[in-house]
């Protein structure tokens, strides 16, 4: 897949084998894929849908959190809001709070690129890219759409600082 391949989206939908047998999975089928596919190279940005009552405890966020840094910690980690439509509707859909909570703990693990998704406007800055190196605004946004990209075109580098900004540019 290489030649027609650049890069992955992984849904990593928690770090509870038990709750991943339910949803027809294997954890650690999925750990090593992400293992796997940031040894080969390719540009990797992990998703998680954030369910309440189901993997929005605070050990469980930090638990997958601490396992993207111990591949790279420049994954981009996605937190993103459930909201209770087809087959689940038996809980409420997931608070801007219980999303700031999890990219907060995402980047007090070590992670430089966490964003929240699917409550466009409400998440404060993990909208947003930000250098990691001088905290400078690289990319701004609400929801999906772009409003400012200052990534040095072609480049990759902060326009600030200079430095490295990891990712397909």
């Amino acid at each position: 897949l290489r030649p027609w391949v650049d890069l992955y989206k992984v849904d990593l939908k928690g770090f509870d084998d038990r709750h991943y047998r339910k949803l027809g999975g294997v954890l650690a089928t999925v750990l090593e894929t992400i293992q796997r596919l940031h040894h080969m190279g390719f540009w990797l940005e992990v998703v998680t849908l954030i369910v309440p009552g189901f993997n929005d405890t605070d050990a469980e966020l930090r638990d997958i959190a601490r396992f993207l840094v111990s591949v790279s910690p420049d994954i981009p980690w996605h937190v993103t809001a459930f909201h209770p439509d087809y087959k689940m509707t038996d809980r409420d859909g997931t608070t801007a709070q219980t999303l700031l909570r999890a990219a907060e703990l995402g980047v007090g693990e070590g992670l430089r690129y966490v964003y929240a998704g699917n409550l466009p406007g409400r998440v404060g800055p993990f909208e947003n890219t930000y250098c990691p190196s001088c905290r400078a605004l690289l990319i701004e946004r609400v929801g999906y759409t772009i409003l400012r990209d200052l990534v040095t075109p072609g480049r990759g580098v902060c326009p600030s600082c200079s430095a490295r900004i990891p990712g397909r540019w």
